[in-house]
């Protein structure tokens, strides 16, 4: 969904994990998960993962990037640190994730660092293919690869490599505490909110995470976690 609100909103989800702690309000770890600008695959519909030509932003992108940095800075400020420290700003190593990131780490008046573990998964000898034109021509191996947790094209990553280096850099991301911003691609959030939100896998794709959207979680010491919004784009209009 798309909130046009600046804090959470109705129809908050709110997951849980079994514990024996007492639940607290206290201490929260807020995380604001961005989606990178578009570049020309984007726009194009072509298959972009990790270990592919890796484009920079196209000129959409970079207003997208400049857009998305005014919005996550209105949030932080709307919002509030969980902390008194800075904001910190982790992006993927791949250069549109990046050159977004600089821009929300700009608009925040912080530097930007870089974490691979949040790339896009690789998608081997898809990589720079049509969407459409794999519908059309290999609609039985493009269902694997969203339904098989195993399935890796030739010289990509399947989902369960990707959830394992994905979940490991939000691990690295959560730790310190306070507010992150990640700026990534669409299948590390998926994996995020999959995983925050106990969804099963066929549900996976049931979420959706536009270019330079914003998606909100706060994370607390108990192990309860809510999401105020996901998928937010209205500073894109």
């Amino acid at each position: 969904m798309t909130s046009s609100t600046p804090g959470p909103v109705a129809g908050t989800a709110t997951a849980a994990r079994t514990g024996t702690e007492a639940a607290t309000l206290t201490g929260a770890t807020r995380v604001l998960l961005v989606r990178h600008g578009v570049t020309d695959l984007t726009a194009a519909g072509r298959v972009d993962g990790r270990g592919g030509c890796d484009p920079h932003l196209n000129a959409d992108g970079r207003r997208q990037a400049q857009a998305v940095g005014q919005a996550v800075h209105g949030l932080v400020a709307h919002l509030g640190h969980v902390d008194e420290g800075p904001c910190r700003v982790v992006t993927s190593s791949l250069a549109r994730a990046a050159q977004t990131g600089d821009a929300v780490a700009a608009a925040l008046g912080v530097g930007a660092g870089r974490d691979g573990g949040w790339d896009e998964q690789g998608f081997g000898d898809w990589d720079g293919q049509s969407v459409a034109h794999l519908h059309e021509t290999v609609p039985d191996e493009l269902r694997r690869l969203r339904e098989d947790h195993d399935y890796a094209r030739p010289g990509g990553e399947s989902l369960a490599v990707v959830q394992e280096r994905v979940l490991t850099a939000w691990d690295r991301a959560v730790a310190p505490g306070g507010t992150v911003v990640v700026v990534t691609s669409r299948k590390p959030i998926l994996v995020v909110l999959a995983q925050v939100l106990g969804l099963p896998p066929r549900s996976f794709w049931t979420l959706s995470t536009d270019p330079a959207s914003v998606t909100a979680l706060d994370l607390w010491p108990d192990g309860n976690a809510s999401v105020p919004f996901t998928n937010r784009t209205d500073h894109l209009r």
